[in-house]
């Protein structure tokens, strides 16, 4: 388990000239400013159209309201088309963004292997080859042979990217999801794991987050999407836990968990259920969940899940912080963090009087738990220390946990079981090493030789933990990725992230932020209050009304970089994506004097309108309900847009957006660089990076990805060593 109040409607006053003659007037009248002389870089002024609104005694001036009216969305996207060249054109002409782009380009040009699954003797994975534009998936036989089993290019041009994979248990067949357009939306298809011949279609959508689920080899769960997003419904509102019998030769689906499922637990509209098990003991799971670190829990039998009238029964409700879990026969494994800060691992039998009491297996220590999986000979236990990675063993489910010693200081990724429970298979990545494979039986680990490839100066960075200072007095854990005998102040970029509990501080080396680093700039990682470095209370601490901890803890490892000499702020950026949004644009407006730049990329930047947003309710319990006075208050303390009305700066500023993105709504990033352009435009670069083929990055071609980071670098890089 992992884990957008009150809307206008159209509005009812004339758009201004420009926008009532022609979408093609846009551009048109506009075409000077694209070509403006040297001097700030101001988008094409958006039509403000008045609209004031008082929420709970607060008054907001919302002049870019109309952008989010759906009969407003040709001229939305005609506005962003003309910004999106006017930065075009700035972008193109900076000096340094060929160079980024080559280097970018030789550095992608590497082998990734990752998402490692066993099942049935076979090991399946997602590889990218160094002429690969998207992974494809690969199986490795008994024999040791490897071959592709699904390269999901097309023809046709479009970008396609497979989201989601899971094998059977017999690992004769593999379930594949496959987005189009850069988005994250597809349906599952069954596949023959030989000849890739395709034996089954689900018929629903389903999002890239979603796996499906084998609870027996003719068994099937998934969730499905009930709205279009195509019609312009939220299609993660009102999911369906669905199970698929595969007997006949077309699948027949059923509900069995979900807002519109009768007799099981009630669900909300913006609550995801999932139904999951492991394809060999007779319990299986339910969860209710969302973006948020914890989910509820249910179980039933498989026999009456198979029988179409699942009895579920309550394990946990969020009050239980229960943030992962697992079966092992007729024993439920979970991680609660509701006693202990840094969390605790506890079991409870489930039997046909239902379930006992929990017991402690393993009490809270110093390492943040995260994951728990169970195999055939034990329990292992995943863990955190400051984002660095753990990983435990308790023979036989109890008992004093071994410590299984990992080859270098890295981040675990992609844990799974295979499908027999012998094992356990895992990746590990560090700050100079973008990927090895594992497996570990009997709490003993062996390398899988499945390894992706590190670009050759990326191995010899440096990585640096140091301690900020917040304004509170609170230690905020950091590190600084830069070359070997690197000294003296050079371009940073400060990366913070800071929701759901979310590591920054993890090591990891990616190929498209190490060019940066050989350039001679540098990384700062910022493990800000809202992330999980340092537990539960850390996470709560800069959450939604506490979101301002971290804003000052974002502004306290720029300072503690400039202070150590590594940086000044002329040559200090600050970066935030997706759910950074809440956490960068505030931070650069409250210490302006801190930084030369801002990017925010396709990022959350009025969230008081998230009830607005498609997938924007499904925040709610980790930003704020807008529908109560605390919930809204906590958003406006994160909302970048409204600052902007009082901003007394703002540093020069990249805001990105991709047009297909299905996580966070693009009129956000349109609004917050219309408001920034129109107040700061005459002394500030305000620019909008805007792709039409893509969406929120996960699945991007590598080409779309090395020139959205090249376009990053060669701005940032211009505002860092500009005079």
């Amino acid at each position: 388990m992992s884990g957008v109040v009150c809307g206008s409607g159209p509005i009812p006053v004339p758009l201004e000239p420009c926008m009532k003659s022609s979408l093609a007037c846009i551009p048109l009248c506009l075409l000077g400013l694209a070509h403006a002389a040297e001097g700030p870089a101001r988008l094409p002024p958006a039509p403000a159209v008045p609209f004031e609104e008082t929420v709970f005694g607060h008054r907001i001036d919302d002049p870019y309201r109309w952008m989010e009216d759906p009969a407003q969305r040709d001229r939305l996207q005609a506005w962003m088309t003309a910004a999106g060249e006017a930065t075009r054109h700035r972008l193109d002409a900076l000096p340094e963004r060929e160079a980024f782009a080559t280097m970018l380009d030789t550095a992608s040009r590497t082998r990734v292997i990752y998402s490692i699954q066993s099942a049935g003797g076979r090991l399946f994975y997602l590889r990218r080859d160094p002429d690969a534009e998207v992974p494809k998936l690969f199986v490795r036989d008994p024999d040791g042979r490897d071959r592709m089993l699904v390269d999901p290019a097309g023809s046709d041009g479009k970008t396609r990217a497979i989201a989601s994979f899971s094998p059977s248990p017999d690992g004769s067949q593999v379930a594949v999801m496959v987005g189009e357009g850069g988005g994250e939306l597809g349906r599952f298809e069954i596949l023959d794991a030989q000849t890739g011949a395709l034996r089954h279609r689900m018929d629903g959508q389903t999002f890239g987050d979603f796996g499906l689920s084998w609870l027996a080899p003719d068994l099937v769960s998934y969730t499905r999407a009930v709205h279009a997003a195509d019609d312009g419904g939220d299609p993660l509102l009102d999911m369906q836990a669905v199970v698929v019998s595969l007997d006949g030769p077309k699948p027949v689906e059923r509900i069995a968990l979900g807002s519109r499922f009768e007799g099981g637990p009630a669900f909300e509209s913006q609550e995801f259920p999932v139904i999951a098990g492991n394809g060999r003991d007779a319990l299986v799971f339910g969860h209710g969940y969302g973006a948020r670190a914890d989910a509820r829990v249910f179980v039933t039998t498989l026999a009456d899940l198979r029988a179409g009238q699942p009895h579920w029964r309550v394990l946990a409700d969020y009050s239980d912080q229960i943030s992962a879990d697992a079966l092992s026969g007729d024993f439920v494994y979970s991680i609660s963090t509701r006693e202990a800060s840094n969390g605790l691992l506890q079991r409870r039998r489930v039997g046909a009087d239902g379930p006992g009491p929990n017991e402690t297996v393993l009490p809270a220590g110093e390492a943040n738990l995260s994951g728990v999986f169970a195999t055939r000979d034990g329990i292992y236990v995943t863990a955190t220390r400051d984002g660095v990675s753990q990983l435990m063993f308790l023979e036989g489910g109890h008992g004093t946990p071994r410590t299984v010693a990992l080859p270098f200081e890295s981040e675990l990724t992609s844990p799974s079981v295979d499908t027999d429970g012998r094992s356990l298979v895992f990746g590990l990545r560090g700050w100079t090493t973008t990927g090895r494979s594992f497996r570990a039986t009997g709490g003993r680990i062996e390398s899988l030789d499945l390894d992706s490839t590190t670009w050759a100066p990326a191995q010899a960075f440096v990585a640096t933990r140091e301690e900020a200072r917040s304004r509170d007095g609170t230690g905020v854990p950091m590190v600084i990725l830069r070359k070997p005998g690197a000294n003296g102040p050079a371009p940073t970029l400060v990366e913070g992230y800071g929701s759901y509990g979310v590591l920054t501080t993890t090591p990891f080396s990616w190929p498209l932020f190490t060019p940066w680093v050989e350039r001679g700039g540098v990384f700062v990682f910022c493990g800000t209050r809202g992330g999980g470095e340092r537990g539960r209370a850390w996470h709560e601490a800069g959450r939604a009304a506490n979101k301002p901890n971290a804003h000052d803890d974002l502004a306290a490892c720029a300072q503690r970089a400039q202070a150590l000499g590594v940086a000044t702020p002329a040559t200090t950026l600050v970066m935030g994506t997706s759910a950074g949004g809440l956490l960068a644009p505030p931070t650069a407006m409250k210490h302006a004097d801190l930084f030369t730049g801002l990017i925010p990329r396709v990022a959350i930047l009025n969230p008081i309108r998230l009830a607005a947003a498609p997938n924007g309710p499904n925040q709610f319990a980790e930003m704020g309900d807008p529908r109560t006075r605390e919930g809204f208050e906590a958003l406006l303390a994160q909302d970048a847009y409204v600052m902007l009305d009082t901003a007394k700066d703002l540093p020069d500023t990249l805001v990105t957006v991709g047009m297909n993105d299905t996580r966070v709504v693009p009129w956000m990033a349109a609004k917050f660089a219309a408001r920034a352009s129109a107040k700061f435009g005459d002394r500030r670069d305000v620019l909008l990076r805007v792709d039409t083929a893509q969406g929120h990055g996960i699945g991007s071609s590598r080409d779309a990805q090395v020139q959205e980071f090249a376009d990053t670098y060669a701005w940032a890089w211009a505002q860092a060593t500009s005079p």
